[in-house]
């Protein structure tokens, strides 16, 4: 085992109760809530602003997202190859550095390429900042507790929905080029400090996952959450931890039929992440009450996030994840007879496919490390992001499309609820791969 990094010491007190992963997973929560409020979800507040002050069409704004999608696979690929050998610290920190530098640019474009570039820039970030990186650092930390670490950190994204409103009201009352300022600096303010808490390993530190003290460390590693005080009791030892390599994994069935379901499941998640404000004023929902639908799919998500992430540490999460997909191809296909008639149906919506995406999202992340082990888990995962984000290439591209040709979102739902089903059956023949120990 590696020898102990004193670094950690303002952090990690001789006599601590929190386990220091807590702590990391506590600044994962604030850096996911900051990037769902003003990327994942928030930046539909300001796709028809920014169209309209330039007279684009829906179908070119959305090239945006896809080249996006594009750059990410591959970055997020190579960020989670890179976390593995150098650690997530200075990763994270060029990351925000360079995202606050693109909400900056963005607020200043002047052209359909400025735009297109200062996007990739924030996606050149994030992929850095946040994402692959924290997960695999979360990963790294925990074992026995995984599921519920990983469902902690995704609940930021899952409250980020309340940072909707707040940046809808800006771009209402401050223009959208004054609020993307505004969302720059805060990148910087609010993303530097959080990046500069995280770390690689806890063995690293003479600690090992979950807080279990390593063999003769004893008090002077400081008490843990778990109470447990040697290797043999915590279940670990000396060994590197558990798992397969890239090449070992992609020569097994589970990689490519896991990497098959998330390609079908992103299709319509990610169409529904750029349009769903646009699709809403589209049918003559208001500006206000279209953000606030959006908080409520993050809210909503929650139910699925904490539900169905907490129960992965006692229960099969392939068959979790399956009922989640299900529930989120309910939900899309229930979008599209959302009308100015049928406001109603936004509650049911709400109940089914934001639960349902929700639910997929710790469970995923969870089922990766179960599957193919922690060894090697950031450049495992960034190279299946790679495969199945392809799904998402394309999506927004062809919702706007379908729009711009028949003046309704109507078909495009409806289309990308019928791709999410093949889907189910995939992830129910996705069964665990041996994993030997390293």
């Amino acid at each position: 085992m590696q020898q102990p990094d004193n670094s950690l010491s303002d952090f990690m007190p001789r006599r601590r109760k929190i386990f220091y992963g807590w702590w990391m997973v506590a600044a994962a929560v604030v850096l996911n809530f900051f990037v769902g409020g003003t990327f994942v979800y928030g930046f539909t507040v300001f796709f028809n602003p920014i169209r309209n002050t330039f007279g684009w069409g829906a179908a070119v704004t959305s090239v945006a997202f896809t080249l996006q999608r594009l750059e990410s696979g591959f970055l997020e690929a190579a960020a989670g190859f890179l976390v593995d050998r150098v650690g997530p610290r200075k990763l994270m920190l060029g990351g925000w550095t360079t995202v606050g530098l693109g909400f900056f640019l963005m607020s200043r474009v002047n052209s359909l390429w400025a735009f297109y570039g200062s996007f990739l820039l924030i996606a050149v970030g994030m992929s850095f900042a946040a994402f692959i990186v924290i997960f695999a650092t979360v990963t790294n930390w925990f074992e026995k507790k995984r599921s519920r670490a990983m469902t902690l950190v995704v609940t930021g994204f899952g409250a980020s929905g309340m940072l909707v409103p707040l940046v809808s009201y800006a771009v209402g009352e401050l223009g959208w080029r004054e609020t993307l300022v505004i969302v720059a600096i805060a990148a910087w303010v609010i993303g530097i400090p959080l990046a500069s808490m995280m770390r690689h390993k806890p063995e690293q530190y003479g600690y090992l996952p979950d807080g279990a003290s390593p063999v003769g460390r004893g008090d002077s590693a400081g008490s843990t959450d778990s109470g447990v005080t040697s290797d043999k009791m915590a279940g670990g030892s000396d060994l590197p931890p558990a798992g397969l390599s890239l090449r070992e994994a992609m020569k097994t069935r589970a990689f490519w039929l896991l990497a098959a379901v998330f390609f079908f499941q992103f299709i319509g998640a990610s169409a529904v992440m750029v349009h769903l404000v646009p699709y809403l004023e589209s049918v003559e929902v208001s500006s206000t009450l279209a953000a606030t639908v959006v908080t409520g799919v993050t809210i909503s998500s929650l139910i699925g996030r904490l539900g169905f992430g907490l129960l992965g540490d006692f229960a099969n999460k392939q068959y979790l994840i399956t009922v989640g997909i299900a529930l989120q191809a309910i939900g899309v296909f229930i979008l599209a007879f959302i009308n100015n008639d049928r406001m109603w149906l936004i509650i049911p919506y709400l109940l089914t496919y934001a639960p349902g995406f929700g639910a997929t999202v710790p469970l995923r992340l969870a089922l990766l490390a179960d599957y193919f082990g922690p060894r090697n888990y950031g450049t495992i995962i960034g190279f299946m992001t790679l495969i199945s984000m392809a799904g998402g290439l394309a999506s927004p591209v062809i919702a706007g499309w379908i729009f711009d040709a028949t003046g309704s979102y109507q078909l495009a739902w409806q289309l990308f609820a019928l791709i999410t089903v093949p889907a189910l059956p995939l992830m129910l023949l996705a069964k665990p791969p041996i994993i030997k120990q390293a």
